[in-house]
């Protein structure tokens, strides 16, 4: 695919320009290919300032300056153009070219980056009217060759518009004596420099903090598109949603239980997850009628314990504890009272009868009727359950709940595609999205790291050195299926170090009494959260072991560790997947 910079369509772009951005992030099968949307010429050649609507760099054919115009009719006629319905409708669209052309070509030079031969063509595209409307009534005019003019046609077929505009264009100056012109002498390596240089002031003066908070920005306006669906719970009392990992469930969660809040009612939001729960704290829990909890919390508050037994057991958490905040309710039902309650990660709590049971014992009618439900969940991530205890969460919602609406969720709104792609052939199965939200020019992907003669530390060293360069330590995170003690985290922080690179990882990894940013967790703990970037450590035979000691499938574990990132994913010494993964 076509690198775009940036791989979004610049703030303020119009509906021409974003339709051109879609059709060049299209293309495929020309990777070496870059394109620069709206591209300012502070240094322009015939004006005070310029822009450059698209540049597009061919290596093998030359660069392409692109101006973007969408007209309702277009007519040329004795050197004068009239484009109708466009601000300036007799600006000749090729002057503009001329202009971002020359000044582009005298940037370049200035730096060293051209040999002169580079070929440098123009394009006009008109992408509201088709090929048939345009009139030209001078057809023998000097001024402008017609393959310089592309169509609202040419959006389906942006590569064949581009090589036909550079290959005409050489064609014709490759026979002109005076004109050097070598469309060998772009190359994909000169291709990215030059990209670079045309950019770099832009680059240089965009901080991280900067940088997190455009990905911060872009990231909220692809959920809030998942927010058509919240008006379901508008005209019906009980709805779940159910998705792959990062299809925005946690997003619409929240977003109800917002509409709820302004409703008035007396909102919990829950799920099993401690980390989590903070989670959705941080997003609703300032909200006037809204409550926010684990649900193991918020039954010891119901019991009146402090925290759980230190020798809690199974039976503890799963009949012991959810009996005695039952009991309490049916006693105290006004320790509930919720008009409105909304579950995360439902999967969590599917299998168990009795926290379903509490959940609905803390509605104010005791029961589903009456009160609003709004349920998420993804039945893959059932990681806290044997494989042979695992259930159909919405099945069992339903039979409990027989007017519940189920509402799918299959656009991917978190991770990038380069991403979801590497993990989908780790994994060798789908993940089940229908489309991405995210750019697939956005850059980012899964990369594994060897670890030589058992230096697991100074792997894990490396791999955050790299992702330090792009992203915040506080947006990168080290998962382990293992608990503290067994991760290779959890080890290393609780001996002496040995090495220099162990001093270094002490310093950056998030610990009781020191300075570090880099958060490290369990896969369990956590699940139904993500980050920017993520590394997965402990991938060998050991974990394997445990993982099936425990009852539960490797790859299910796999999938919530790899899918909790949305940029970068680099796993520590496991083998990539052999063959090629061909999917839908």
């Amino acid at each position: 695919m076509v690198r775009m910079i940036p791989a979004y369509p610049r703030e303020g772009a119009n509906a021409s320009e974003r339709k051109v951005f879609s059709a060049l992030e299209g293309i495929q099968g020309h990777d070496d290919w870059v394109a620069i949307h709206s591209l300012g010429i502070g240094r322009h050649a015939s004006a005070f300032q310029g822009e450059a609507d698209f540049i597009v760099l061919a290596p093998g054919r030359g660069i392409l300056v692109i101006e973007v115009k969408s007209p309702a009719y277009v007519e040329y006629k004795g050197g004068d153009w009239y484009l109708d319905r466009v601000p300036s409708p007799h600006k000749d669209p090729l002057k503009q070219l001329d202009g971002a052309r020359r000044s582009i070509r005298h940037h370049l030079r200035e730096h060293d980056l051209l040999t002169g031969s580079e070929p440098i063509a123009r394009l006009v595209w008109f992408t509201s009217i088709g090929r048939h409307q345009f009139e030209n009534k001078t057809p023998g005019d000097l001024q402008f060759f017609e393959w310089e003019l592309g169509w609202g046609d040419d959006l389906s077929r942006a590569a064949w518009l581009i090589e036909k505009t550079l290959d005409e264009y050489n064609r014709w100056y490759s026979s002109v004596d005076e004109v050097a012109n070598d469309p060998g002498a772009l190359t994909a390596d000169r291709a990215d420099i030059i990209a670079d240089a045309l950019i770099s002031d832009f680059v240089a003066k965009q901080t991280p903090e900067e940088r997190a908070h455009e990905r911060r920005e872009t990231e909220l306006k692809l959920l809030s598109s998942q927010q058509v669906v919240l008006e379901l719970i508008d005209t019906n009392d009980h709805v779940y949603f159910e998705g792959p990992a990062g299809t925005g469930k946690s997003y619409l969660i929240t977003q109800s239980a917002r509409r709820l809040n302004r409703e008035g009612r007396k909102t919990l939001v829950a799920c099993w997850n401690v980390l989590m729960a903070d989670e959705l704290q941080r997003f609703v829990g300032g909200l006037p009628n809204v409550d926010v909890a684990d649900l193991n919390s918020l039954m010891l508050r119901l019991v009146g314990m402090p925290a759980n037994p230190p020798d809690a057991s199974h039976e503890w958490y799963t009949r012991v504890l959810p009996e005695r905040a039952i009991a309490i309710l049916r006693e105290k039902p006004h320790l509930g009272g919720y008009e409105a309650i909304c579950i995360d990660e439902f999967q969590d709590i599917a299998g168990n009868l009795l926290v379903l049971e509490l959940v609905f014992a803390l509605a104010g009618t005791g029961r589903p009727a009456g009160t609003k439900l709004v349920f998420a969940g993804d039945s893959r991530q059932q990681i806290m359950r044997r494989v042979d205890e695992q259930v159909n969460p919405f099945a069992i919602a339903k039979s409990l709940i027989p007017d519940l609406v189920h509402v799918r969720v299959r656009r991917n709104c978190r991770a990038v595609p380069g991403l979801t792609s590497a993990v989908e052939a780790t994994l060798r199965q789908e993940l089940g999205y229908t489309r991405h939200r995210v750019a697939k020019s956005v850059p980012g992907g899964l990369s594994t790291i060897d670890i030589v003669d058992g230096n697991e530390t100074g792997a894990l060293a490396s791999a955050l050195r790299e992702l330090l360069q792009q992203h915040a330590p506080e947006d990168i995170v080290v998962l382990s299926p293992f608990a503290e003690k067994r991760s290779l985290v959890g080890r290393l922080l609780a001996r002496a170090e040995k090495t220099q690179v162990e001093r270094w990882l002490r310093k950056q990894l998030q610990a009781e009494g020191m300075p570090g940013k880099i958060r490290w967790r369990s896969v369990f703990k956590f699940k139904g959260l993500d980050a920017d970037a993520v590394v997965v450590t402990d991938l060998g035979a050991d974990a394997r072991e445990f993982v099936g000691s425990q009852g539960l499938e490797w790859n299910d574990l796999l999938y919530v560790a790899l899918t909790r990132a949305k940029y970068r994913c680099v796993m520590l010494g496991m083998e990539p997947p052999s063959g090629e993964f061909v999917g839908r």
